[in-house]
């Protein structure tokens, strides 16, 4: 084993939590975690790697079973402190390969063979001290490796206040870590103190957590890339067929319109899981814990009133709209309502298409001019729907993208349960600065002429959403 890399021993009571702060620290789905006692059995190394390079070294072990026994029959050989390491060594060369004390070998094995490795001994804060605990700590004070407590709360309740007075005793560091809970910025401040175990350790683990923000700021950037892609994609996308004028089935329009939906949410399930790969998440489920309709489908209209823009800010964008297709003359709230109730005064034309409507898009007739321009030789002969022809939609796939993508950035990668996409999420659509949300309706509207013209997004484009959307609150 590789002394230079910084190697941490993962260890502990069976069924703490141990796993689960490996696969969060390494940022790491597959490692086995099970609320089932003992599923790890055997010891297992784990190399955090950036650029190839092995920068930290996490082991996980099984628990603790008879910590209590072994600690007597390693005091009996050992009537002196100077005793007490090679009491242990003799303990594991005793026991090795056996049945009995097989977790308590597999767990100090990793302890001795590598002389600088440093132990992170992990309680449940949930759970109220006990006594029979302190023989697991002893053990370890025996190994004289340098070592940090993590107090993981695994239940509800907080009894971290009897375990501090007592782990403060063997351990330098006591620090709080929920595994299922941790994000990003809680794992670096853990890292940093591991760099305060030994004196070794410090720059290189310096060097690894500045390599780590360096990294998850890029990986910030590409995902809005991504986010700013699939929407362009989405909001410019127009659904076309073509059909014989004289056999023209009677449920052309309606076909037509499903298999736009279908691709709308297709891309938008695509987008999704990029994202959570980007991410390091592999095969995760979703929960859409504020609707009461199958999977969150986006074209329910419960959907439309769980997200987008407010009632006053659709108000404003509307009369924005209003104004530039011909003159506001009155915007007054009441009556006539998109979601909670905004009236239309006089705004009509494109105003009218932000609120009071549940219509996505618009159908272009086979006669449409934009079809002899965009199929020569072909007109009379296809019919298309969209693009997007209400912005009010648009800001609601804007606004889904934005929930998805800050649940997965605060996700912790111990986490097993289904990532919830819910109004409880940090930024919305809602939250973005005035002068941001004016630039994406800037944007918006170019989609729009290019799904009407038949032409693909720029990159320029993609590059303007993505450098607005940077500037949301995280």
């Amino acid at each position: 084993m590789n002394a230079q890399v910084p190697s941490f021993v993962v260890v502990g009571h069976v069924n703490k939590g141990k796993s689960s702060v490996v696969a969060t620290l390494l940022e790491e789905t597959s490692i086995p975690i099970d609320l089932v006692p003992g599923t790890t059995s055997e010891s297992a190394a784990y190399d955090f790697k950036l650029d190839g390079r092995v920068v930290f070294r996490l082991i996980d072990t099984p628990g603790f079973q008879e910590a209590a026994a072994a600690l007597q029959w390693m005091q009996a050989r050992a009537e002196h402190a100077d005793q007490r390491l090679d009491a242990v060594r003799a303990f594991v060369k005793e026991f090795h390969g056996g049945t009995r004390f097989h977790d308590e070998c597999q767990l100090l094995a990793p302890l001795l063979e590598d002389s600088s490795a440093g132990v992170l001994y992990v309680v449940d804060g949930s759970r109220p001290y006990r006594a029979t605990h302190e023989a697991e700590m002893e053990i370890l004070r025996w190994t004289g490796r340098p070592g940090v407590a993590l107090l993981n709360r695994i239940g509800d309740d907080d009894c971290a206040d009897s375990w501090r007075p007592v782990l403060q005793q063997f351990f330098s560091v006591v620090r709080d870590f929920n595994a299922h809970e941790a994000d990003f910025d809680d794992r670096i401040r853990l890292l940093r103190t591991f760099g305060e175990l030994h004196e070794t350790w410090s720059s290189e683990l310096a060097r690894a957590v500045d390599a780590l923000v360096e990294r998850r700021q890029q990986r910030d950037q590409d995902a809005t890339i991504l986010v700013a892609e699939y929407l362009l994609e989405a909001w410019s996308y127009v659904e076309q067929t073509s059909f014989d004028p004289s056999h023209e089935p009677k449920s052309l329009d309606e076909d037509l319109v499903a298999e736009y939906r279908k691709h709308l949410r297709r891309l938008e399930d695509r987008s999704r899981l990029g994202i959570e790969r980007h991410y390091g998440f592999d095969r995760i489920e979703r929960e859409d814990t504020d609707f009461d309709f199958e999977a969150g489908d986006l074209f329910d209209q419960k959907n439309w009133k769980l997200f987008g823009l407010t009632t006053n800010q659709l108000t404003v964008r509307a009369a924005a709209a209003g104004g530039a297709a011909g003159g506001v003359i009155d915007l007054a709230v009441g009556g006539l309502s998109f979601g909670a109730g905004v009236a239309l005064g006089s705004v009509v034309g494109a105003a009218g298409a932000w609120l009071g409507s549940n219509r996505v898009g618009k159908h272009w007739t086979p006669q449409h001019d934009r079809l002899a321009k965009l199929f020569p030789g072909e007109h009379g002969h296809m019919r298309c729907f969209g693009p997007i022809s209400n912005p009010a939609f648009g800001w609601i796939l804007l606004d889904r993208a934005l929930v998805h993508l800050n649940a997965l950035r605060h996700r912790a990668h111990a986490q097993q349960q289904a990532l919830p996409l819910s109004q409880a999420n940090n930024t919305r659509a809602k939250d973005l600065p005035s002068d941001t949300r004016a630039q994406i309706d800037e944007i918006f509207k170019d989609c729009q002429k290019a799904g009407q013209s038949g032409e693909t997004m720029s990159e320029q484009q993609v590059v303007a959403l993505a450098s607005a959307l940077t500037d949301r609150k995280s």
